[in-house]
């Protein structure tokens, strides 16, 4: 009786858990109610799953509206989510209703194919172990940093990425001379 109430108790943590990483990493937005998705002339829309594949049996006809629920990123590609988990591509629509934002005034560098190794700078305490940053992701860049060698950029509180991994959105407006060696952890 209480390894069954343990191992219950133990599979709804873990469930709990994986949401909230889910949670954390998804790239979706609410749409506004009023979102309208319309596909363009001379298209014949492909749907796809959340996951990217193709639904062979449906697409979506020119010049319908279709009710938007969420835009999200899927497999890098902008979508707009029609029905339960069917999405449109967004290059193959117009989308209406949803309120314009204003552009980032934020510093973001966003990683190449094989992602990044992260740098730090601290050198006292416990030392950092070796970690990198997903392939394609985005960072918010506090601080653009020279050592005399290389530029990195601070995507963490003393943790850096080496430009040379990276694009950023704009250019710095101020890049600053430290004299620190980046260090990449223990393996």
């Amino acid at each position: 009786m209480k390894f069954t109430k343990s191992a219950v108790l133990a599979a709804a943590l873990l469930m709990a858990a994986t949401g909230a990483v889910t949670s954390l990493s998804s790239n979706t937005t609410e749409a506004d109610a009023a979102t309208v998705a319309t596909v363009k002339s001379g298209v014949t829309a492909q749907l796809y799953n959340s996951n990217g594949a193709w639904v062979t049996d449906r697409a979506l006809a020119q010049n319908t509206k279709w009710r938007v629920g969420t835009i999200s990123k899927i497999a890098g590609v902008t979508m707009y989510q029609v029905a339960t988990n069917e999405y449109l591509r967004a290059s193959d629509s117009v989308l209406s209703g949803q309120p314009q934002q204003a552009p980032s005034s934020s510093l973001v560098a966003t990683l190449g194919n094989n992602g990044a190794p992260l740098y730090f700078s601290a050198t006292k305490g416990d030392p950092a172990h070796y970690q990198t940053l997903g392939a394609n992701s985005a960072w918010r860049v506090s601080h653009v940093v020279n050592n005399g060698k290389d530029t990195f950029y601070e995507v963490g509180l003393g943790t850096f990425v080496n430009a040379k991994d990276a694009q950023l959105n704009k250019t710095p407006s101020n890049v600053e001379t430290i004299g620190f060696e980046p260090y990449l952890g223990l393996r």
